[in-house]
Formats: C-alpha cells, sequence, structure tokens
C-alpha cells in the first residue's frame, strides 16, 4: 500500500510538473530536440538552433509571443525555424474575423491564396476557421534587405543585425514552408509555424540562378531541372509532415485537418506505444531541459532526477 501511494504523488509531481515545462528561449541560447512553448510540445528540425529573438507583447485581453531561431556552422546559416501565435482570449470575435481573412487573403505580397511564385498551397476554410499550409522557394537576399512591401522591413530588422553582427554568410536560395491554424471553436488563438533551409542541406547542387523569378525552384522553371523536382519534392513530404504534428499538437478537429493523401507522410495519427524507457528518456530530457533553462538548481536537477531514476 505505501508503495502505491508514494508511486501515486511521485506521478501526480511530475503530472505537474511536466504541464507546467515552459522554454525560455533566452537569446543565444541553443536548443534541440524538443521545446515547449507555452505548454506546447515542439519538436524542432534536427540540430541546434539558436535563439535570434524572442518577443512578447499584450493589449488589453489579447497576448502574443513570437520566436526565431536559427541553424549555423562555421558562420554559414544552414536554416531558420519560428513560431508564435496570438491570443484573443475569446474576446471581441466579431472585430478579429475580418482581420484575419484581411490578413490571410487579401494581403498584396503573400498569404493564403494562389500565387504564381507558390509551389504548393493547401488550405481548409470555413467560417472563423483557417488551416493553412504553404510550400514555396525565396530569394533571402530580397526577402531581408528589399521585400515586396517595404512597410514589412521592419519585421527583419531583428535577424538582419543577427547576420551583421554575427558576420554570418546566408543562403542565396532556400526552400521555405509554414502554416497557421486558427480555430476559435478548438481555442481563440492563431497560431504560426515557419521553416526555412539552404537546399544543399537536402543533397541539393548548387544554384545558377539566385532570384525568385529567375531560380531552378520557381514552379514556372522547375521542370526543366529534375534534380530540383527531386529536392522539392523531398521538401514538401518533410514539411507536411511537421503540419500533420502541429495539427495534432493544436488538437486540431479531424475535419479541420489538410488531406495531404497525395504524399508518402507518416501515419503520425497512429497512437504510438511507448516503452517505459522511453517514457523515462523523455522524463529526464524534459528535466534537464529545465535545469538548461535555470528554473531548477543543481541540487533539485539531481533529486527530482533520482526520483524517477528510482
Amino acid at each position: 500500500m505505501k508503495k502505491i501511494i508514494f508511486i501515486f504523488f511521485l506521478s501526480l509531481f511530475l503530472w505537474t510538473n511536466a504541464n507546467s515545462i515552459i522554454t525560455a528561449f533566452k537569446k543565444g541560447t541553443y536548443y534541440e530536440g524538443d521545446v515547449y512553448w507555452k505548454h506546447k510540445k515542439i519538436t524542432l528540425p534536427t540540430g541546434k538552433w539558436e535563439t535570434v529573438e524572442r518577443w512578447n507583447w499584450s493589449i488589453g485581453f489579447w497576448t502574443a509571443g513570437d520566436v526565431s531561431l536559427a541553424n549555423h556552422s562555421n558562420n554559414y546559416v544552414n536554416g531558420f525555424y519560428g513560431f508564435g501565435e496570438i491570443d484573443f482570449m475569446g474576446r471581441y470575435q466579431g472585430y478579429i474575423a475580418p482581420y484575419v481573412e484581411e490578413w490571410l487573403y487579401h494581403n498584396k505580397h503573400d498569404g493564403c491564396y494562389e500565387r504564381p511564385e507558390y509551389t504548393l498551397l493547401k488550405l481548409y476554410k470555413k467560417g472563423k476557421v483557417h488551416n493553412c499550409f504553404r510550400v514555396r522557394h525565396i530569394d533571402l537576399h530580397k526577402e531581408l534587405y528589399r521585400p515586396d512591401d517595404d512597410e514589412s522591413k521592419w519585421a527583419s530588422a531583428v535577424l538582419r543585425k543577427w547576420i551583421h553582427d554575427r558576420n554570418m554568410e546566408i543562403p542565396k536560395i532556400m526552400l521555405c514552408a509554414g502554416g497557421i491554424y486558427y480555430a476559435p471553436v478548438v481555442r481563440d488563438t492563431y497560431y504560426r509555424w515557419s521553416y526555412c533551409i539552404d537546399p544543399k542541406k537536402l543533397g541539393a547542387t548548387g544554384a545558377k540562378f539566385f532570384t525568385e523569378e529567375t531560380s531552378e525552384y520557381h514552379p514556372a522553371n522547375i521542370n526543366n531541372y529534375p534534380e530540383k523536382i527531386k529536392i522539392m519534392d523531398e521538401w514538401k513530404i518533410i514539411t507536411a509532415n511537421m503540419h500533420k504534428e502541429i495539427e495534432k499538437t493544436l488538437k486540431a478537429k479531424k475535419h479541420h485537418k489538410l488531406n495531404f493523401s497525395e504524399y508518402n507522410l507518416l501515419n503520425i495519427n497512429k497512437t504510438n506505444e511507448v516503452t517505459s524507457d522511453s517514457s523515462l528518456a523523455e522524463d529526464i530530457k524534459a528535466l534537464k531541459q529545465l535545469y538548461d533553462d535555470g528554473a531548477l538548481t543543481k541540487e533539485e536537477f539531481e533529486k527530482t532526477k533520482s526520483l524517477l531514476l528510482n
């Protein structure tokens, strides 16, 4: 009986801590594997990711936050990853809906609608629910320093400064993907994510053309470059799987989820059987993240780790 009571209280203690995990995302710190954004577990792409920028704001009841990460080696950027959300707290939905509609479908330069430079766009839209996923290539220098919309240039100011201060070399062409999910019937939170990589990370040969319009990855040009087709097809599968995982994390309703049946995606909706050893490893990994983030002292870390192991 004593053992059962001990296990019960230990599991309660661990459950409480697991649900209070939040990754700090301090600027200049590195993360890999699973991170926790406002209690949501996000699995980062392979490699170490440095926090370049994190911001938060609130207006009345509404709160928002965003994180930008970079993967780099030898002063060369391999990729960028970012995510963020706006929590409207169920307030003033009648005012919010038209603005969301404007952001997503009436932006002159980007949005959740078909554009010549987009390789893939998938969309579920019904009422106030929006689930959008897009794949494209970008001319990175143009995106950062001379965007189509000059009014949006402020958004990359911190990233441009980080590149300059760290003397980073950046790819001329990157493959990008991203998505949004907003469904007030699930939670009144607008969520977004994005991921860009140097195509060489997928084994691509060097690009020959370096503007958005002339790039081998542009939909109007790619059929002339069979190797680039294969790279882009692989990229679509990788990032579609990521979007499906995010749908799962955000508890998207079944009929809100995007249909990727034409791709050979991993069956991520299948319930995974996890062994006790792997569960223990996950708990220790989460505990170590708390210690690395400064949420636990070394003594607290060692004591809790000992409880887990025993």
